[in-house]
């Protein structure tokens, strides 16, 4: 997905809150961007929803590159929890992608217990439970899982 300055705090900061958001700062001129975007669009579809890519395309939105201080493209940030978290500059191998991407992805477990929290916060108890109840079966130990149940 692309995002502007208008849409950033909806699609990066709001989106971080349920999953992990890559933002991919690039340019069309940029020949290393041509080499990670499809690297990043193909690792996306693979990890299925365990993490968000997003796009900055710096030509049109140079704000926003000079608010992240992107002096040098391809820049990737990654977002969680609507705060940066870990960043890289230029093109990694698909193996260092995997790595940067699997320290930032929560496991199953941990991922229902944050969605639980988000519907908790929102009023949403049923869907809240539902969620706990995930979480328990991805990691019938996991006490912090158990007492948000409770």
């Amino acid at each position: 997905m692309d995002t502007t300055l208008a849409t950033f705090e909806k699609d990066v900061i709001a989106g971080s809150t349920l999953a992990p958001v890559l933002v991919d700062f690039w340019a069309p001129w940029c020949g290393p961007c041509k080499t990670l975007g499809p690297m990043l669009e193909k690792l996306e579809a693979e990890y299925a929803g365990k993490w968000t890519l997003v796009k900055v395309n710096v030509d049109e939105n140079q704000e926003l590159a000079a608010h992240f201080q992107v002096r040098s493209i391809p820049h990737v940030i990654a977002f969680a929890d609507g705060r940066p978290i870990d960043q890289f500059v230029g093109v990694l191998a698909e193996g260092q992608l995997r790595e940067f991407l699997d320290r930032l992805v929560p496991d199953s477990a941990d991922a229902e217990r944050n969605h639980a929290q988000i519907a908790i916060a929102e009023g949403r108890l049923e869907e809240a439970q539902d969620h706990l109840k995930a979480a328990l079966a991805f990691d019938p130990g996991y006490d912090d899982a158990r007492l948000d149940l409770i």
